[in-house]
């Protein structure tokens, strides 16, 4: 493959969305880790929604249809009314997931960010550090011009998401010696290559922070784990009574086995700083 590879971040969901041929939606603590554990689980479809009253519809809306949907999601963090559960990636196993045919999912910030890429007509995938090389390899298949997207935290950035977007565009520039950087990608792998230690800085960020306080600080530590799954959620569109709805589904574009090789090996690097 060509080195001729451009690797863009968008810090916040304020900002403008540039053209890419693919983006990578994160939302480390802890939405699209959720997104990824609940694919490891063996679940189904999931579908995000903008907000807690869009979920419920879509959920009813598939109960109609004659699925049995899980709804989960969070608002400040904890499991909006009526939800099934909450946010957390230590919920999702696979006896959880064997239970549903779907899941419906509204946060904060994670879903609301995969809907925005979506808007721009470029393929988006679901990334975290637990599938950091996967989601890599795969976007490769894509074109070569890498759009990270940080959901960051009511419109800001968030150094949780920052530091895992620099996590994924390091292993890039290890691969990659040629690829051009642009200004959110350097201020990305700057902050990444300034922490010594992926989940001790993880867990400085006021989110993680935040979630120490009310509970889940077991969860920081699974969000926290590097190249530890091979799920890589893409986001479709299907048919909906009121419209077309988005809808995560497993993406199973084939591997490149010299790029995934190559990419472990920068993630396997990157954990032992």
């Amino acid at each position: 493959m060509s080195d001729s590879i451009e690797a863009e971040v968008v810090l916040s969901q304020s900002e403008h969305l540039p053209a890419v041929d693919v983006w990578l939606v994160v939302d480390i603590l802890r939405a699209t880790t959720v997104m990824v554990r609940w694919f490891e689980a063996g679940g189904g479809a999931l579908y995000p929604a903008k907000s807690t009253d869009d979920a419920l519809r879509i959920a009813r809306g598939l109960e109609e249809m004659g699925e049995t949907p899980l709804l989960m999601g969070e608002r400040n963090a904890v499991a909006p009314q009526g939800f099934d559960l909450g946010n957390s990636p230590l919920s999702i196993t696979r006896e959880l997931c064997g239970k549903y045919s779907c899941a419906v999912m509204a946060t904060t910030n994670g879903t609301k960010a995969l809907l925005k890429a979506a808007v721009t007509g470029a393929p988006v995938l679901v990334a975290c550090a637990r599938n950091v090389v996967a989601a890599l390899d795969r976007a490769l298949t894509k074109g070569r011009r890498i759009g990270i997207f940080c959901s960051g935290r009511e419109g800001r950035p968030a150094w949780d998401d920052t530091l895992c977007a620099g996590l994924m565009v390091s292993c890039l520039a290890e691969r990659f010696s040629g690829m051009h950087l642009a200004d959110g990608a350097r201020l990305a792998l700057l902050a990444y290559q300034g922490a010594r230690d992926f989940r001790a800085s993880l867990e400085t960020a006021d989110h993680a922070l935040f979630l120490k306080q009310i509970g889940f600080e077991d969860d920081i530590a699974c969000a926290a784990e590097i190249d530890v799954a091979q799920s890589v959620p893409g986001l479709h569109e299907i048919p909906g009574e009121d419209g077309p709805m988005a809808c995560l589904r497993e993406d199973c574009a084939p591997l490149t086995s010299e790029a995934h090789s190559s990419l472990r090996a920068s993630a396997a690097e990157g954990e032992s700083r």
